[in-house]
């Protein structure tokens, strides 16, 4: 079996994320990567943004996504509970791809995605003023996937809010 990985991901045809999401093998498009409590939140950011008929709240520690009849034909929800390390296995619901780093991105997204590809690694250089807690995220993100300590510190606060 191979070792799960992080990945950078992204919803299909969107320039949505980049996600970091722990995958057991290569990505498949409705696999269910996993993600922590902040990937979740961003990702239920980015679907409220698109107003395509799926929707996502919060209940307690779960999530519950709803789509309508426009969006799969039928009304439905499906609940989505952390496991025992608070990650949440989201897929199904759409197509995953991963992040085309060729694409048009933000500075912000490329702060992220750096992060989280250099969370295995000294911190590699520093990314500009007003970018730093993107890029800290990025590789907390990576850190709490994985459940491997951070190789250096994120400072307190970073990614708060």
């Amino acid at each position: 079996m191979t070792a799960p990985t992080v990945q950078l991901i992204t919803v299909e045809s969107t320039a949505y994320g980049p996600y970091a999401g722990l995958l057991p093998k290569e990505l498949g498009g409705y696999d269910a990567p996993l993600f922590t409590r902040r990937g979740a939140q961003h990702i239920v950011d980015d679907l409220h943004r698109d107003a395509c008929g799926l929707s996502a709240a919060w209940e307690g520690e779960s999530l519950r996504f709803t789509w309508t009849k426009a969006y799969r034909g039928d009304d439905g929800t499906e609940v989505v509970h952390p496991d025992r390390h608070g990650r949440y296995a989201i897929g199904g619901l759409w197509p995953w791809m991963e992040w085309d780093e060729e694409l048009p991105h933000t500075a912000g997204q490329r702060a992220f995605a750096d992060g989280v590809r250099q969370a295995r690694s000294p911190r590699g250089p520093v990314p500009p003023e007003g970018l730093r807690h993107l890029y800290d995220q990025g590789r907390a993100e990576a850190q709490s996937l994985t459940l491997l300590p951070l190789l250096t510190a994120v400072p307190a606060g970073c990614g708060d809010g």
